[in-house]
């Protein structure tokens, strides 16, 4: 799901207010050692007895830092029980988004996370493993009831200036139209936040947001809330980034995988943030 610089920074501005209100202080995984996976681990890495994950915190509920400093979300307590199930302690090292692959490739690190899509482009020149769908819900004010996100024709959209939605809600309004409905109109805000706060004083009926963003920001703001459902067709598979050439540790994180989906703990994880709903299938995880 394409990310915008602004809505990364100003997501980051939000995080502590979102730990509280999610309660998250931290992700100690009580997990068993899956001896096949960590018999698939590349010697060395099975040697080091750690899992190098790269990423960037200034991505909530993905990857972000506590009010301690330390590193929190989903992609992180996800990276934290798969190294436990290989029998490693997985470590964090926070850089710059554009950075993370190019350390993958060279080495620097084992893994690398910050809800990356899964697409042919990356798969050329890295390996992914598939572990969340995304899709789009609406962030209305909270109370708001009989607002459909796949049926927004004649609705107003509050929309961040040069955000991925604006693309969205123009292609949404032209079915309308298409259709011989109203179009939808939109308003636009200089950041997410001041997008947040039209929603919440009632100018616009709704933002576009990935669900996953959505269900943290309405945690910390009582003022919103995520309406029901998700928009049709427009979701998106996110995975772990590995090496091009580093099959073993591919597969012994996949085989990790399975063992989280049968023993629950990756619905677990996905539930404590509640993004239940994002959840793969092992079919869709082995693609």
């Amino acid at each position: 799901m394409k990310r915008m610089t602004a809505m990364r920074a100003r997501l980051t501005g939000l995080a502590l207010l979102g730990l509280a209100a999610i309660g998250l202080a931290g992700h100690a995984s009580a997990q068993g050692v899956v001896d096949a996976a960590r018999a698939a681990l590349p010697e060395a890495t099975r040697q080091s007895g750690t899992l190098k994950v790269a990423t960037s915190l200034q991505w909530a509920p993905f990857d972000y830092a506590s009010e301690s400093g330390e590193p929190v979300g989903i992609d992180i307590s996800l990276m934290q029980l798969l190294a436990a199930k290989l029998g490693l302690k997985a470590e964090f090292e926070d850089l710059k988004f554009p950075a993370i692959i190019p350390g993958v490739q060279a080495g620097r690190f084992d893994v690398g996370v910050n809800q990356f899509d899964v697409n042919d482009e990356r798969r050329k020149i890295v390996g992914q493993l598939p572990y969340f769908n995304s899709g789009y819900g609406l962030l209305v004010r909270k109370g708001v009831t009989g607002i459909d996100v796949n049926n927004l024709c004649g609705k107003t959209l509050a929309l961040t200036q040069g955000s991925a939605q604006i693309a969205i809600a123009e292609k949404l309004s032209a079915a309308c139209v298409a259709a011989s409905k109203p179009e939808i109109e939109t308003t636009f805000y200089p950041d997410s936040a001041d997008t947040y706060l039209a929603v919440a004083n009632g100018r616009g009926d709704g933002f576009l947001t990935a669900r996953a963003v959505g269900v943290y920001i309405s945690k910390g703001n009582p003022k919103l809330e995520l309406a029901p459902g998700a928009l049709s067709g427009m979701n998106s598979i996110s995975g772990i980034i590995v090496g091009k050439s580093n099959e073993g540790l591919y597969k012994a994180l996949l085989l990790a995988m399975k063992s989280a989906i049968a023993d629950g703990s990756y619905a677990a994880v996905l539930d404590k943030f509640g993004v239940a709903d994002g959840a793969l299938t092992l079919e869709q995880i082995e693609k």
